[in-house]
């Protein structure tokens, strides 16, 4: 189980392709507000693209894997490391509301 990352190493948690995502940590900014965090197995990342999408809303989309929901003053970090691996079609974008800019990871085995 590794981070995706980016070419300098950076935790990059967005990524085209087929793989199995077995986890992920997401870190909460102010932890006087609710947070919110997905991860959509997203159609519209074509076959020659490197990455997935950042999302601005979670409506009307396809494919959503993980959606979950913080709440202010309790939760100060969103994961969970799933009982078997979660395969994709298509590639990874993230929805992400109220998280610590460079704290998102998705695990992929």
């Amino acid at each position: 189980m590794y981070p995706i990352q980016c070419h300098a190493g950076f935790a990059m948690p967005v990524k085209a392709g087929k793989m199995e995502i077995v986890g992920f940590h997401a870190t909460v900014d102010l932890l006087t507000a609710t947070s919110e965090f997905a991860i959509v197995d997203d159609n519209t990342i074509k076959p020659d693209d490197k990455w997935g999408h950042l999302l601005g809303t979670i409506e009307d989309q396809d494919g959503i894997i993980v959606y979950c929901k913080g709440l202010g003053s309790i939760d100060t970090s969103l994961d969970f490391v799933f009982p078997e691996p979660i395969k994709t079609r298509y590639g990874i974008s993230i929805y992400g509301d109220n998280l610590l800019a460079g704290s998102v990871c998705v695990y992929v085995r």
